[in-house]
């Protein structure tokens, strides 16, 4: 039982917290992606106004805070709520809270334009909710470091100097971990066993994907050549094979440890070759976002050995009568997670360097490397003690730079000047001015109502009764929506009330990317106007594509749309109720080029689609052009 429980029920805090800082910064740059195309597909000056998709929703249950913005300045404000709520979480300040709020956040962006949206999305709102019920910010985070702050606070500079309380290294337990890595191998799972078209057998399903011109990458480009057949028959063989042992690998009870790095570097490869060929959105990286969450202790501890110590190691010489630099130094000597930092309080003269003087140390911080006998004051120890920490590069290198390294400098100095003023506005003792009483610790059994204690004491069971919940949920709707699922076990009728909570944000189960086929057609749709002044232009790809050219009589080459601008011309022929959104923005093209003239006085909307050029051919076949949309 202790085996089984180990193997499924754990994860390391470690892989929590760096797949905490790895799906906030996917959640960061999915905002970041949609930010271009905020007056487009966010206002009522684009393609999908707010009342048009509520008059007509894509979906029967949807929720979004966005339809209550009808301007771009007003979706902008919503994105930099967002982008606020996504950067908390990623450096797991208010952890929980944060997360709460950024499900919403994606959950809005996402079902705002669900008619031009794909899967990635989808992945990050169920890794959100999964990861819910797991302490993501156990390590890695501000609040664990408020948290060892509060475990300590009589901490002394003698207590630093025997070193700083280690991180708190217990695993997390709960049915959650195995509701994650159930998820992930389903997901893998649903996608191989829904690839039976004849593309997927004869190996020819790449190489059809790469001449889906609206989404082909430049690199994906130059592999449709004919003389690159076997390399992409190789890649779709090696698709096969990587989603069909994923799952195996995440769920298998033997050699787990390795078996699941196993599986994250060959995902974490196909999913950069995927986001190198075509552009799918956020969909790659959403998809390598759950990867972190599949390292177990063995692979940390392989880190742990590779990571140089000795050459980054430095004696920190500080001030510790100044109450605000006590309270620095008692934070990086936490985030310093290897140890290679030596914190030395003021008043041990006998331990400083040869030839410096405790004054120095009232102006001043100082770092020595032992080894070289090499020093550094002011920005330049504050660059020295960063570059020590995890990622320690990342966080030096703008302190090093000409310009920003005077600049920093002399910040610095205004700093340490008024470093006395700033300990007492923060009631911290400074240079002869004691500190504010601490609180009177309450006992613990005064601590709180006997409501609440009961309350915390039950608040496990509790939540894993909501693990329990979201199983039901997510399994359902797995059991629901999948026709690979055998039929004794196909779910035929559910409540209404499960199903309405997976609509609500779109957590749909059904995974098959370029299933049963991979696209052995490609079309999209082009324009034909006639400007004031007798311009011929299309301004639906001058707006979204790389090319243009007007008439088009075939697919443009490599018109590298967005995910949104993909998903959308592939809907909107067939989609009437929203024709006349598109009507009125392709009327208002003089407002995005600035010049009157260019005033629409009529145009034409075609879907242009052609079979894809089997291997070892290079053209096209089957050209075909179909009106859908005249205007006036």
């Amino acid at each position: 039982m202790q085996r089984l429980r180990a193997t499924y029920l754990r994860l390391d805090p470690r892989s929590l917290a760096l797949g905490r800082i790895v799906l906030g910064l996917v959640l960061i740059a999915d905002l970041l992606r949609r930010v271009p195309v905020i007056r487009d597909f966010y206002s009522n000056l684009g393609l999908l106004p707010n009342h048009t998709v509520l008059w007509q929703p894509p979906a029967r249950r949807m929720f979004s805070l966005l339809f209550m913005a009808s301007l771009p300045e007003e979706s902008a404000l919503w994105f930099l709520l967002f982008f606020v709520c996504y950067l908390l979480f990623t450096i797991g300040y208010r952890t929980r809270l944060f997360q709460v709020l950024s499900l919403v956040a994606i959950t809005s962006l996402h079902e705002r334009i669900l008619f031009a949206e794909n899967w990635g999305p989808v992945v990050l709102e169920e890794l959100l909710i999964w990861t819910l019920f797991l302490p993501l910010a156990r390590r890695f985070s501000v609040d664990a470091v408020r948290a060892s702050l509060r475990a300590r606070p009589g901490e002394t500079p003698e207590d630093l100097a025997a070193g700083a309380p280690p991180p708190d290294g217990r695993p997390a337990e709960s049915l959650a971990a195995l509701g994650l890595l159930l998820q992930i191998a389903l997901i893998y799972w649903l996608n191989y066993s829904y690839k039976t078209g004849i593309t997927w057998r004869d190996g020819t399903a790449v190489h059809y994907v790469l001449w889906q011109d609206r989404i082909v990458t430049w690199l994906g480009l130059q592999l449709r050549a004919p003389g690159w057949f076997g390399v992409t028959k190789l890649l779709t063989g090696a698709t096969l094979v990587i989603e069909s042992s994923a799952p195996f690998l995440i769920l298998s009870p033997l050699f787990w440890r390795w078996t699941r790095f196993v599986a994250v570097l060959s995902l974490a490869a196909l999913h950069a070759g995927i986001a190198l060929l075509a552009d799918l959105g956020i969909f790659s990286a959403a998809m390598m976002s759950l990867l972190p969450f599949l390292l177990t202790e063995a692979q940390w501890r392989l880190f742990a050995r590779l990571v140089p110590r000795q050459g980054r190691a430095r004696t920190v010489y500080y001030d510790a009568d100044c109450g605000v630099c006590w309270a620095v130094v008692r934070v990086l000597a936490r985030l310093d997670v290897h140890r290679r930092l030596s914190w030395v309080a003021s008043a041990r003269a006998a331990a400083l360097p040869a030839g410096v003087e405790p004054a120095l140390l009232e102006r001043t911080i100082l770092v020595h490397d032992p080894r070289g006998d090499r020093r550094w004051t002011r920005a330049d120890g504050f660059a020295e003690i960063f570059r020590a920490l995890p990622l320690g590069g990342l966080w030096s290198w703008p302190l090093r730079l000409p310009g920003l390294r005077q600049l920093a400098n002399r910040g610095y100095d205004l700093f340490a000047r008024n470093r006395t003023d700033i300990s007492a506005f923060f009631g911290l003792a400074a240079c002869g001015v004691g500190a504010r009483p601490a609180p009177r610790p309450v006992p613990a059994e005064q601590a709180g109502t006997p409501l609440g204690a009961w309350f915390r004491a039950r608040a496990p069971l509790a939540r894993e009764l909501a693990v329990l919940l979201v199983f039901v949920l997510f399994g359902a709707e797995a059991l629901a929506t999948n026709s690979s699922i055998p039929g004794p076990l196909r779910l035929e009728n559910r409540p209404a009330w499960m199903e309405a909570a997976t609509m609500y944000g779109n957590l749909r189960q059904a995974w098959g990317l370029f299933a049963p086929e991979a696209p052995m057609e490609e079309q999209t749709v082009v324009f034909e106007a006639v400007t004031r002044a007798g311009r011929r232009v299309d301004p639906f790809n001058e707006a979204f594509g790389r090319v243009a050219p007007v008439p088009a009589g075939d697919v443009p080459e490599r018109l590298d749309y967005s995910s949104f601008v993909f998903d959308y011309a592939l809907k909107i022929p067939k989609t009437g109720p929203y024709h006349q959104a598109l009507i009125e923005w392709m009327l208002r093209y003089p407002d995005r080029t600035g010049r009157a003239d260019d005033a629409i006085v009529s145009f034409d909307g075609y879907v242009v689609k052609h079979r894809s050029p089997r291997p070892g051919q290079t053209a096209p076949t089957g050209v075909e052009k179909q009106r859908f949309l005249h205007w006036p």
